[in-house]
């Protein structure tokens, strides 16, 4: 479903394409001439069918939304309003965006669209998320966590488009990410996206290291990478969905990167399935079998040291 912005000041409207960027670089999807307005500043992410989400990509001077600064991803409502150094923006959605709010549709609107088939395909899922996220909340400063966590979002989708994957959605401090492509290639590409995931969030503690350090926490994530047959589409009208066991294992493995004190893991189905890339594994160190929370099978699993395109 459509959205746009409209800026308030001059009433120009911006139709929204499903990432829009807002910055002072010219290749921004708005650009905003404006000293204090950062190269990439604020992202408008289109999650869902009918939900849009609103993200700071680790701005020194913010962006605030509805007169709050913004310190994690923040779902759009129609009418809110968008703060960016001197310009606002009124963010509107399409009458069926509404309804999905709650909102009636005006008499003689047009009905739901059915539900379609989910598509169910091998894939490569990637799950990270940032560590003791909420422990980072409550003692660093508002503006702190939302340069770190903002720089991070950025990151996410930077890094894991390079690599030819693509971002299911933002869930608070974690990502979702797949590639339908399950080669030998793709997972290569797989391996240095969450190689490289781990190094920015190194980048981004050492770049704020005193801010961590007074603070007694420390900016890392942890990363898990499996494959399975995964459900991909459309579940009911307006809700783009990812289902299916291997969805949830990526998660379960993902949990494991605390408890293990490993950053970085891959299932072992990630180096055996559909065909499979033996020679993959060595890029990890094998951990053995791992029962994971809520299942009953076991997991083989590997540690992984370091990835096909090694990162600076």
């Amino acid at each position: 479903m459509g959205a746009c912005v409209v800026e308030l000041t001059r009433g120009v409207t911006h139709v929204l394409p499903d990432t829009a960027i807002f910055g002072r670089h010219e290749d921004s999807t708005i650009r905003l001439p404006d000293a204090r307005v950062s190269r990439r500043h604020a992202m408008i992410r289109k999650q869902d069918e009918d939900t849009w989400w609103f993200y700071d990509l680790g701005s020194f001077n913010g962006s605030y939304l509805n007169g709050r600064r913004v310190t994690t991803t923040c779902p759009l409502a129609g009418g809110d309003v968008i703060t960016i150094c001197d310009s606002q923006f009124r963010f509107e959605l399409s009458v069926s965006g509404q309804a999905s709010r709650g909102l009636l549709p005006p008499p003689g609107g047009l009905p739901l669209a059915p539900a379609q088939e989910l598509t169910v395909a091998p894939m490569i899922v990637m799950v990270s998320d940032i560590k003791g996220f909420t422990r980072l909340s409550e003692i660093l400063a508002p503006e702190d966590i939302a340069q770190a966590i903002g720089t991070w979002y950025g990151a996410c989708e930077q890094i894991i488009s390079a690599e030819g994957g693509a971002i299911d959605k933002f869930i608070g401090d974690a990502v979702l990410a797949y590639w339908t492509d399950t080669s030998e290639k793709a997972r290569a590409a797989a391996l240095n996206a969450a190689i490289a995931l781990r190094q920015a969030t190194h980048d981004i503690h050492d770049s704020m290291r005193e801010v961590f350090e007074m603070a007694g926490g420390e900016f890392a994530c942890g990363v898990a990478l499996h494959l399975g047959e995964v459900s991909h589409g459309v579940l009911a009208p307006g809700t783009l969905t990812m289902l299916g066991d291997a969805v949830n294992t990526a998660f379960r493995i993902q949990n494991l990167t605390r408890s293990l004190g490993i950053d970085v893991l891959a299932s072992g189905d990630f180096f055996d399935a559909w065909p499979g890339w033996p020679q993959g594994k060595s890029y990890g160190t094998p951990l053995g079998q791992h029962e994971l929370r809520g299942k009953l099978s076991v997991l083989d699993l590997y540690a992984i040291d370091r990835c096909p395109a090694q990162f600076t």
